[in-house]
């Protein structure tokens, strides 16, 4: 059994509503930039796996330019959106940072799951 983007997708999900009630609760940090933090990078990892996929594609082989340009735009209207965000809106740094952190510990939470399993 193969790891999928599903799986991590999905612990990414559920480990963002803990952060996020786990924020709420205790007012540690912001709930609002944490949910925000998480959202950007799972949306972000969306994309690069739907854009990858695209460019793995048997049938579209004869695409990788405009694969390369989705890959710019993309990079290139998230850091435009951050930047915008980050300058009209009161976001908390350290809520942020922790919301992004938690696609990582998803990645490697599925990863060491899966390997665990036979094969």
């Amino acid at each position: 059994m193969s790891l999928r983007v599903w799986d991590i997708e999905r612990l990414h999900l559920q480990l963002l509503a803990f952060g996020v009630g786990v924020a709420l609760l205790t007012q540690w940090m912001s709930a609002w930039s944490l949910l925000l933090g998480g959202t950007v990078m799972g949306l972000n990892f969306w994309l690069m796996h739907t854009i990858f996929e695209r460019l793995l594609d048997t049938r579209r082989r004869a695409q990788p330019a405009l694969v390369m340009g989705l890959l710019l735009a993309k990079f290139s209207l998230f850091l435009g959106l951050l930047a915008f965000l980050f300058w009209r809106l009161p976001i908390d740094g350290m809520g942020f940072g922790v919301g992004v952190t938690i696609l990582l510990v998803a990645c490697v939470a599925a990863a060491l799951r899966h390997r665990g399993q036979p094969a």
